[in-house]
């Protein structure tokens, strides 16, 4: 059964960011086209990680930003968190200068904090609340902006995952 796609329009504005962070996306390979649900949690998780500058890091504004490996495993975590079933409204992601860590319970955030992240500059992006907020918001959106995908769409966007 075919999956509604989304339009660049309702993609950007279910992840709740600016137009800007879609289309720099799409550019930088983040989403693809069709856009499914999958793509509003991953843009919504790009564009928080693109601004991040670590401390020490010098990041000219002008320079032209690449996808950097521990941005790419942020945005394909939170993919991936959206299909597992151990991720609930709690799961946290934490993404590091050097990779992303999640945590669910609070016994795996504690231990966490203490064998991970101590002394360690880190950011916390809460990935469970927004995968448990995507159903009501996608329910929310006006019908139009919704757009059956294609059957090579749907086949192309099946073999990529």
């Amino acid at each position: 059964m075919p999956r509604n796609a989304l339009t660049t329009h309702a993609l950007f504005g279910a992840a709740g960011v600016s137009e800007h962070w879609a289309w720099k996306a799409l550019k930088a390979g983040v989403i693809h086209e069709p856009h499914f649900e999958e793509d509003v949690v991953a843009l919504r998780v790009y564009a928080c990680v693109a601004q991040i500058a670590w401390p020490g890091e010098k990041r000219p504004r002008s320079a032209k930003q690449q996808l950097e490996l521990w941005q790419a495993l942020a945005v394909n975590t939170a993919r991936e968190a959206l299909s597992d079933p151990a991720t609930t409204r709690n799961t946290t992601m934490w993404v590091l200068p050097d990779g992303v860590q999640l945590a669910t319970t609070a016994g795996q955030r504690a231990a966490l904090e203490l064998d991970v992240l101590s002394e360690r500059s880190a950011f916390r992006i809460p990935i469970g609340l927004w995968i448990a907020e995507l159903p009501d918001t996608l329910e929310k959106m006006p019908k139009s902006r919704h757009r059956r995908a294609s059957k090579s769409a749907t086949k192309k966007a099946a073999s990529e995952t």
